[in-house]
């Protein structure tokens, strides 16, 4: 009978060269996709950025009353600003105009059945839709894969990202607390992105750091009078706009004759506090009151937080104009 005695050495390193190959090809694909991973993060991030921005940029608005009408081509503009800033960064390079679209108009919160969101740049009729302002930032980056080809694995690959923002519309708001913040105390700059700073602080209106300081509504060294009798802010020429308020540091005035322990207040913001004089209104931010004394409050800015007390007619006395709610996300 006759034996034969193979050599299956060759074949066996064969096998091994297979296997190898396939597991660096997977092991390729899971650094590949969690790089993928990784730039899908970063530009959710910046989108979630731009879009909150953006909103912002609506005020003040062109026309303002019963017909107005976002500054919807600033709310652009500032959403590209917030895209391309140097810290948002993806594949370690800065987001360009080209990577992306903004978009703007009315985002319904109760859209009626088999409604598409289209943003429409009209107001819907149907106040029962809720229809507000809204930017809608897209973005889109090729990704290099390194290894994953070598499981059949194309590149580059396109991650994508996509948010949308609203800002309640600006109307006129009462029961505004006399109390005004400045801008630094209100928000934080983190890597590059504004934040709203939700940590616990005490605000005392009788500082002069630059925190917070009372404001009256005409102009004058008394006691803040933001009473349902007060008449509208007006600018130093007098003309009622809405848009100014005179801080008058030192006020020997009490929170506790305006604000209660527990609520939520809706507080103007301004650029400084430290001075006497008229100061633009700039934004609104919500105040969590923890705890209250004469003098000084502690508690928390909400970062999401709609005002109870705005209404969507124009009012002739005991109002603030041009109040929007707070920027929140409504949409991938």
């Amino acid at each position: 009978m006759l034996t034969l005695d193979l050599d299956e050495s060759g074949a066996t390193a064969l096998v091994i060269a297979i296997v190898f190959a396939v597991l660096c090809g997977f092991a390729g694909l899971a650094v590949d996709i969690g790089h993928m991973v990784m730039a899908k993060a970063e530009l959710q991030r910046t989108a979630d950025a731009g879009a909150l921005g953006g909103v912002t940029g609506f005020l003040p608005y062109n026309n303002p009353g019963l017909n107005q009408e976002p500054n919807w081509l600033q709310g652009q503009q500032k959403a590209h600003t917030i895209i391309s800033n140097a810290a948002n960064l993806a594949e370690n390079q800065q987001f360009t105009i080209a990577d992306g679209t903004v978009q703007y108009g009315y985002w319904l919160l109760n859209p009626p059945a088999d409604y598409v969101q289209t943003l429409p740049l009209i107001r819907n009729a149907n106040s029962a839709y809720l229809p507000e302002p809204a930017v809608k930032v897209t973005l889109s980056k090729n990704v290099t894969m390194y290894l994953a080809p070598l499981v059949g694995l194309s590149s580059p690959q396109t991650v994508n990202a996509t948010a949308t923002a609203i800002i309640p519309e600006a109307y006129q708001t009462t029961g505004v607390p006399p109390v005004a913040v400045s801008w630094d105390t209100v928000y934080d700059n983190v890597g590059g992105t504004v934040k709203i700073d939700v940590v616990e602080q005490n605000i005392k209106p009788l500082s002069n750091k630059n925190i917070a300081g009372w404001f009256n509504l005409d102009g004058g060294n008394s006691v803040p009078s933001v009473r349902i009798d007060a008449p509208l802010i007006a600018d130093p020429t007098g003309i009622a706009t809405g848009s100014q308020i005179y801080t008058v540091p030192g006020t020997k005035a009490t929170l506790t004759d305006f604000i209660t322990s527990g609520e939520t207040i809706i507080v103007p913001i301004v650029q400084f506090v430290e001075k006497q004089g008229w100061e633009s209104i700039i934004g609104w931010s919500a105040f969590k009151v923890d705890s209250l004394s004469a003098n000084s409050m502690t508690g928390h800015f909400v970062d999401e937080c709609f005002d109870p007390n705005v209404r969507p007619a124009p009012a002739t006395t005991g109002t603030i104009g041009g109040v929007a709610g707070t920027p929140k996300l409504v949409s991938p």
